[in-house]
């Protein structure tokens, strides 16, 4: 096996080198300082309830997946480029009235298994992928043990790099509806995974197993996603999505654009996210209406929020504050996020659809985020709470 025989090596040269942990006083956009320190030296981080020794029991079980690829699906999109990335969007179902189910219909909330289907599609392998990514070079970071460092980039090299397995940097047939449309721009959602990769590829330049060769390829690859990004047909209707669509765009956008060094670009997407993004979406009492009109309203508030969140920690990189943006009444991210506090914490009912039980335990680093920018211990409960589930 031609990856299981690189990996092999590149782990046998790595062990030999010299392990220890590679901790910098720096911010990530996902990870402050005091926790990356508080990992490492105290291993545990009480505010998120975290403890590294988890962290390497997830690195330590990534270890063992094999390398996905795009290219391991068996049925072609429409282009016949196997490299070219395929999903079926999430909430479209087979039309029973239909004599062979197509064209799909519309179950919002409702989340197809058939997108699950391996042979036909690539959303599961793109966020296992990340996911592994994560845990292994949070793990290298941490401990600065080369074999999570060498797994990391063996997973990167087979997904996004290597001629013979790369996936093409576009989203050409993301969340397409069978009988409908081949793809959407709504399907660039599915790639807003890739802007935790963008801290885990700054934590795994401290390896000395990832060559000036990697670094280069991955700044490639999204550079040209960002120009698919910003040139594209689906592109371009993704932009002028007025909800958590067009968020989350600005937020993966604005990301890229830092991860490749175009500071201004980022810059100016994030300063532009108040008047476009902000004042379009939050109402002055912190409540996102075109959220609430979905059939998971709760869950798809806190989505909106870690997009908006996700933003805002662009901003601090470029010395551009849109945490304390406000509009003349009042539309701001503190307020948005205050109006979802006492549903958390418990202490209000929520009023609004939500067809499935309530459950984002993830949504506590963001508010954590919060808390650390506004200085307040006003979403400890919330957070507690958040990591109960």
């Amino acid at each position: 096996m031609k990856w299981s025989l690189k990996t092999a090596a590149i782990i046998l040269g790595a062990l030999m080198l010299m392990q220890e942990p590679v901790i910098k006083a720096e911010s990530f956009l996902y990870y402050e300082p005091v926790e990356i320190k508080s990992l490492s030296e105290e291993q545990v981080f009480p505010e998120l309830a975290e403890n590294l020794q988890s962290i390497i029991s997830a690195a330590n079980k990534a270890l063992k997946e094999e390398p996905a690829s795009v290219t391991h699906k068996t049925i072609l999109p429409p282009s016949g480029d196997p490299h070219d990335y395929v999903s079926l969007g999430k909430y479209w179902w087979k039309d029973t009235d239909q004599p062979n189910g197509s064209p799909y219909t519309s179950r919002d909330g409702l989340i197809n298994p058939e997108g699950n289907d391996p042979l036909r599609y690539d959303h599961n392998r793109l966020s296992r992928t990340a996911s592994n990514i994560h845990k292994l070079s949070l793990a290298y970071y941490l401990t600065g043990k080369a074999e999570y460092a060498a797994k990391a980039i063996e997973l990167i090299e087979v997904f996004f790099i290597s001629p013979d397995t790369r996936m093409n940097p576009n989203l050409n047939f993301a969340q397409a509806i069978p009988g409908k449309v081949v793809g959407r721009g709504s399907g660039i959602i599915d790639t807003v995974c890739l802007i935790q990769m963008t801290d885990d590829l700054r934590m795994l330049e401290k390896s000395p197993l990832y060559s000036k060769d990697d670094d280069e390829a991955m700044r490639q690859w999204f550079a040209s996603y960002l120009d698919w990004l910003q040139t594209s047909k689906p592109g371009i209707h993704e932009r002028q999505a007025l909800n958590n669509h067009g968020v989350w765009y600005d937020a993966q956008l604005s990301a890229y654009a830092l991860f490749i060094d175009h500071k201004d670009l980022a810059a100016q997407i994030v300063k532009e996210a108040t008047v476009k993004r902000v004042d379009q979406q939050i109402q002055p009492d912190g409540s996102m209406p075109k959220e609430l009109a979905r059939t998971k309203s709760m869950s798809y508030t806190t989505f909106n929020l870690k997009a908006f969140i996700t933003l805002a920690r662009v901003g601090n990189q470029v010395g551009v504050n849109i945490w304390d943006d406000s509009s003349p009444n009042g539309r701001n991210i503190k307020k948005a996020i205050d109006y979802l506090i006492p549903y958390i914490e418990g202490t209000a009912q929520w009023q609004y659809e939500q067809i499935v039980p309530y459950h984002e335990p993830g949504f506590a680093r963001y508010l954590y985020l919060a808390k650390t920018q506004y200085g307040t211990h006003e979403y400890d409960q919330a957070i507690q709470n958040l990591l109960k589930d």
